[in-house]
């Protein structure tokens, strides 16, 4: 099984007081028991560290990095061919609200054959993905 993790779960993963703190981590633990592979993006990483830094403290952020660099997630760089997908995604779904760094990673989960998704972004599920996505929502 292939994992895709975004912003929001590794943010509710670090942030012991986000409401979707203990359901994100126990998820996060079932998929690792399960000996899933584990993807996010340098995007991702980028957003997740610097939400973590404005929303719980520095301390948390730096937690984060050393963290994650101690993990096997695999990091998968958006590359130029990427954002000019990511582009076109962005401008073809103006009735939605994706980021572009949403955008970016539905090109890489695409690419990549990415068959799950930990998220708590109901975005992923506006693009309609034709994968098993598994997903934290927000209510």
């Amino acid at each position: 099984m292939k994992v895709f993790i975004d912003t929001g779960a590794f943010l509710a993963i670090s942030d012991k007081s986000d409401t979707f703190h203990k359901k994100a981590s126990s998820v996060f633990q079932e998929i690792i028991e399960q000996k899933a592979t584990l993807y996010t993006s340098n995007y991702v990483i980028d957003e997740t560290i610097t939400l973590i830094r404005a929303r719980v403290s520095h301390r948390a952020a730096v937690a984060f990095i050393k963290g994650f660099d101690a993990s096997n997630i695999k990091v998968f760089r958006v590359a130029e061919g990427d954002e000019t997908s990511a582009k076109e995604i962005f401008i073809k779904y103006g009735d939605k609200e994706f980021s572009y760094t949403d955008c970016t990673s539905f090109v890489l989960i695409d690419k990549h054959a990415i068959d799950n998704i930990l998220s708590l972004d109901e975005h992923f599920r506006q693009y309609n993905y034709r994968h098993t996505v598994k997903h934290l929502l927000r209510p």
